[in-house]
């Protein structure tokens, strides 16, 4: 991996001359090649007059040919750019420079933007149509727009003075420009591998530094620089494998191209060694790579630089990588070898062999003392052969090789690595680190620690499109650049069990797999939705006329299961329609409530309303009691504990479900710093637990309840003071139990009242008619109350001091329980109809 000079410019003598300069030189060296060519051709057919002359012609031919192979490409790769001179002009292919030159004159003879010039040839192109086609952008309305924007670039001055009158820039100025989008461009060709500085590369730079009414343009049709970049893959990969059988199996073919590297079992100073028990238990990656099978890689690219650091120096020179699956430890390692193959690592790792060792071969029916021989044969043969890099993954499972009496395999390898005798590269997954590793201190301190993060969104956007390639030619289907960013946003926001890319990868082959059944061509961005909501059950896509009604409504929804609460209600549906019109904040959660009230007043059955409404079922609420986590040593339970050994109930159940409602009951009775742990929570959506992982909360709507002064409210309310005036007082005396800091992290504080006896009544006939939906779903029953009973079921549920709690243990026992054993008795059949009666403080059940 190539580390980008410290100060890239960009100089280009030819900009510097008049037009006419340029047409000279052009003109002397197309005559130079001309003459050459009939030189080389003249001396060649004096092979038997003057065989000396022949020589020469053979020379100057041969010179000529490998002109010609190397027509298209700049005089130096974007890879090896000489640091002490780091002009970027040495890396620009011919193709990319005949559209600045062509720019240039144009932009300087007819006013303009020398960057709407660049945009306008570039779109005559065939790569760039195709990159842009990807994204679903109209090239040819764009290049409309662009045209127009040159149309309208100011006048000044007399039209005579200029061709056009135009407002143009002075030449210093246009090619200040050139250059520094130049520059821009060889980055651009560098973090895409390319070889030279093309066309596309010009192109994907002007979005970063084109400005002015090219960034206009641009941002009409959204075209963003990484996206650019990334759509462009396509085009140029579809270019170089051009016949399906050329196209790479794998994503570690991407990183060879069409370059055959030759193999090698010695090191080219022929000192190495054999090592036959290494082959018999480990995996060669170096071979691998030169049979084109590992070795590609985006981002990682700090986490790389460091593993070459370490394992460059003479003290110390092994690395721990820990990092959860699928954060790409192993691809890391199998870019070193890469790396190594193509000589573009430091000295101290040049011509290395890079092995795997097979841990699970290793141990494979070997007792104890046979496995402590195996390991020291290995490390005695890397010792002698002095060129092998060791990788040891899932190095934990070593330390746990141990019997009653004899070493693990890891205290055999440990002096080896404490003495820097070779390079170790060792990889483990966090819990296994903190349980077996960490405790380990002498094993430990042997390594250097490389924490492994998942990648960058957009750099999950730019591996995902290089898969897609392979994917389309597997399945004969077209994957739009807007499914694959979809794929990537989604598995970010809900399938974070996962990191990027595995998520994304998940998603767009299952959506690929349903494309393909159904016979479809095109995979877009919809159907990536689609899937994604059938996994998730929420609503994902924008709101149509008929969802955006519902929300409108949405507090009218809510009242058909519960009654009154104003406030609550108003409260909870302004936060749900922020969330699903794009407006709430970003970096939190959904929303984050603390409701206070009695008991029994409604708060956890307007929680899991809520529940229904925005994750489709109340099996998506996660209850926790806070009562259960009073002293400090519970806040283990919630994130894990600091050994590993015991998980977080709260960030693994997110970890599992990250769109949930999470119910916090009774917040106040929590230990202190357990509530601190939420400051962190409702800011920006994020913790991190026990074993360093961070845990998502922004697809999660979080409600804390509690009872904090009820009589408070209750005395307030009687008094006939509004509810707004109610809550701002209540708010202040909260901090008898919440620190300010933390009640103003809430998105809304919100006051339940007590309910009065019609409030109980209307609660009672939802419950009813609840249970006649049961009835009627399981028996067929038609069931039915008259006011009379339903006014009786309040009366018997109604308490002063639990609310409207007890109403379901009345319903259970006085209605429930007496239909069941009536229909079980068979006094009620299936399909007929019962009418409940109350009478003299009676049920009647009047089956008609």
């Amino acid at each position: 991996m190539r580390k980008e000079p410290l100060e890239l410019y960009y100089r280009e003598p030819r900009l510097e001359m008049t037009t006419l300069g340029r047409f000279g030189v052009r003109l002397a060296l197309y005559a130079g090649y001309a003459i050459s060519a009939a030189t080389a051709v003249t001396l060649l057919l004096q092979r038997n007059d003057m065989p000396r002359l022949f020589w020469a012609g053979v020379l100057l031919a041969l010179f000529l040919a490998d002109r010609l192979m190397h027509v298209g490409e700049g005089e130096w790769p974007v890879a090896k750019l000489p640091k002490d001179k780091p002009n970027v002009a040495m890396s620009v292919a011919p193709s990319a420079y005949a559209v600045l030159e062509y720019s240039y004159e144009r932009a300087h003879a007819l006013g303009g933007d020398v960057a709407l010039w660049i945009a306008k040839k570039l779109l005559e192109r065939k790569e760039i149509q195709d990159g842009l086609t990807r994204m679903d952008v109209p090239h040819d309305e764009l290049r409309a727009k662009v045209e127009d924007a040159l149309a309208a670039s100011p006048v000044r001055g007399d039209a005579s003075n200029g061709a056009s009158g135009k407002e143009r820039m002075p030449a210093p100025e246009i090619r200040e420009k050139i250059a520094a989008l130049a520059v821009e461009a060889f980055r651009q060709a560098a973090l895409s591998s390319s070889q030279f500085v093309g066309p596309k590369d010009v192109f994907a730079a002007l979005a970063t530094t084109g400005g002015g009414r090219l960034a206009n343009v641009f941002g009409m049709f959204s075209i963003a620089s990484g996206d650019l970049e990334n759509a462009l893959i396509w085009s140029r990969f579809r270019r170089r494998f051009r016949r399906l059988s050329r196209l790479p199996s794998s994503l570690g073919g991407f990183a060879h191209r069409q370059q055959k590297i030759r193999h090698r079992i010695m090191n080219r100073a022929w000192t190495a060694r054999p090592t036959p028990t290494l082959d018999r238990y480990g995996l060669d990656f170096t071979d691998l790579a030169r049979n084109e099978k590992v070795g590609f890689l985006v981002g990682h690219e700090g986490e790389y630089d460091r593993l070459t650091d370490v394992l460059s120096r003479h003290v110390k020179p092994s690395v721990l990588l820990v990092g959860v699956p699928g954060t790409g430890k192993e691809t890391i390692v199998a870019h070193l070898a890469f790396e190594i193959i193509k000589d573009r690592v430091p000295a101290p790792l040049f011509d290395k062999r890079l092995v795997a060792l097979q841990i699970g071969s290793l141990v494979a029916g070997a007792e104890p003392a046979e496995l402590q021989d195996r390991v020291q044969k290995i490390v005695d043969e890397i010792m002698n052969a002095g060129n092998v890099i060791l990788f040891v993954p899932d190095i934990h499972n070593l330390v746990l090789t141990s019997g009653a009496k004899n070493l693990s395999a890891a205290d055999v390898l440990l002096p080896a690595i404490t003495g820097g005798a070779f390079q170790v590269i060792g990889a483990t997954y966090p819990r296994e680190f903190k349980q077996h590793i960490e405790p380990q201190s002498e094993f430990l301190n042997a390594f250097e620690v490389i924490r492994i993060q998942e990648i960058k969104d957009e750099e999950a956007v730019r591996l995902m499109v290089y898969e897609s390639i392979i994917l389309e030619a597997q399945n004969d289907i077209i994957i739009s650049f807007g499914a694959v960013k979809e794929a990537v946003r989604l598995a970010k926001k809900y399938f974070r069990d996962k990191p990027l890319p595995s998520g994304a990868q998940d998603l767009l082959k299952e959506t690929l797999a349903d494309a393909v059944e159904k016979g479809d061509k095109v995979l877009g961005a919809e159907d990536i939705i689609r899937v994604a909501e059938r996994k998730v059950n929420i609503p994902i896509h924008r709101a149509g006329k008929e969802e955006a009604a519902e929300l409108l409504n949405l507090e009218e929804r809510i009242h058909e299961r519960l009654i009154d609460q104003e406030q609550a209600v108003g409260a909870v549906a302004r936060s749900l329609r922020e969330y699903r019109s794009g407006l709430s904040r970003k970096g939190g959660p959904i929303a984050a409530f603390l409701f206070v009230g009695p008991t029994g007043v409604g708060k956890t059955e307007l929680s899991k309303i809520l529940a229904r409404i925005q994750f489709g079922s109340e099996e998506t609420m996660v209850r926790f009691d806070m009562s259960e986590y009073q002293d400090k040593q519970s806040i283990a339970r919630l994130i894990g504990s600091s050994n590993g050994e015991v998980s977080g109930v709260l960030t693994d159940t997110i970890l599992q479900r990250p769109y949930s409602l999470i119910l916090l009951d009774e917040f106040e009775k929590a230990h202190p710093d357990i509530l601190n742990i939420f400051l962190q929570v409702f800011d920006d959506g994020r913790l991190t637990d026990n074993l360093g992982r961070t845990v998502d909360f922004q697809n999660t709507i979080i409600i804390a309840t509690s009872n904090a002064h009820s009589e408070f409210i209750k005395d307030q309310l009687e008094q006939g003071k509004a509810m707004a005036e109610v809550a701002d007082a209540l708010k202040k005396k909260l901090t008898d139990y919440f620190r300010p800091e933390l009640i103003n992290r809430f998105s809304d504080v919100i006051v339940f009242k007590n309910l009065s006896p019609e409030d109980i009544v209307g609660v009672a006939a939802l419950m009813l008619k609840e249970l006649a939906k049961t009835v009627g779903e399981a028996q067929s029953i038609a069931l039915d109350f008259s006011p009379e009973a339903v006014r009786r079921v309040a009366e018997l549920g109604y308490s002063p001091v639990f609310g409207a709690r007890p109403l379901r243990n009345v319903i259970s026992e006085k209605l429930r329980g007496v239909l069941a054993e009536k229909i079980l008795r068979n006094e009620i059949a299936r399909g007929g109809k019962v009418r409940v009666e109350a009478k003299d403080g009676e049920f009647i059940f009047a089956v008609q």
